[in-house]
């Protein structure tokens, strides 16, 4: 009898995560598009789909989530790992659902306009201490005497001008209060900076730009982040003031 050898390859694995606030979306009501055609990924919890055996052509992908804003992008595998092709996807939450209740929107057109994202100057998560450039490591610390929770991979270190930050990508925590980064920084490191969660946004091929936060109640100060053409820009943007990019 001839035998046979099914091989299974993990050829995309998307977790989605809740821009706004960097929680798991674990939302069941999702569909997935592969160029315009639907596709059935595997569900394994916590807001983790994988595609097995589906092949590893660029493509256009649309996510398709209750309660958030629709979700297109191509993929490039020339951009991922190829041993463990994995992305997070950052979804918007949708004022059609959520009545615009506890949202507060930047919106508008930029010409040539390739990416926008935000830090929230007066949330936080935490402040830096020191930095090993050869291990990659930075210690950080709260504002109280509680353990620094940095759950999430992208944050932004404040730059001693306070008008524009380095972005940064943490691998791994490898001690209660240090964690180790993707990369080694690039800028200038300072003590006590302000490490903050990146909130991402969403852009056009025309240059309309969309970018969501939570409304707290408090002063919704925020530093945009943002590249038209291969220029980096920052802004400061009160969120409750209907401000546009410039």
């Amino acid at each position: 009898m001839e035998a046979f050898v099914i091989r299974a390859r993990l050829d995309l694995l998307v977790s989605l995560v809740d821009t706004t606030t960097g929680a798991t979306v674990n939302e069941r009501n999702v569909s997935f598009l592969r160029d315009g055609r639907p596709v059935r990924p595997e569900y394994r919890g916590n807001g983790t789909y994988v595609f097995i055996n589906t092949g590893r052509e660029d493509f256009l992908m649309q996510i398709k989530v209750y309660g958030y804003e629709e979700y297109r992008m191509r993929i490039s595998y020339e951009d991922l790992d190829s041993s463990n092709p994995a992305m997070d996807i950052f979804l918007m939450p949708s004022e059609n659902i959520f009545g615009g209740e506890g949202l507060l929107s930047l919106s508008g057109n930029l010409p040539f306009l390739k990416k926008i994202e935000a830090v929230n100057l007066l949330r936080p998560v935490c402040f830096s201490h020191e930095y090993d450039p050869k291990k990659k490591t930075m210690t950080v610390f709260g504002s109280g005497s509680g353990r620094v929770e940095m759950a999430d991979m992208y944050y932004g270190l404040l730059k001693t001008d306070k008008e524009s930050y380095e972005k940064i990508e943490v691998t791994e925590t490898v001690a209660p209060q240090s964690v180790r980064l993707k990369d080694a920084l690039q800028g200038e490191f300072a003590s006590n900076s302000p490490v903050m969660r990146i909130v991402f946004g969403t852009v056009s091929e025309n240059g309309d730009y969309l970018l969501r936060v939570r409304d707290d109640g408090t002063d919704i100060r925020y530093l945009v982040r943002y590249e038209v053409n291969d220029e980096v820009r920052f802004q400061t943007v009160d969120f409750r003031n209907k401000e546009a990019l410039v």
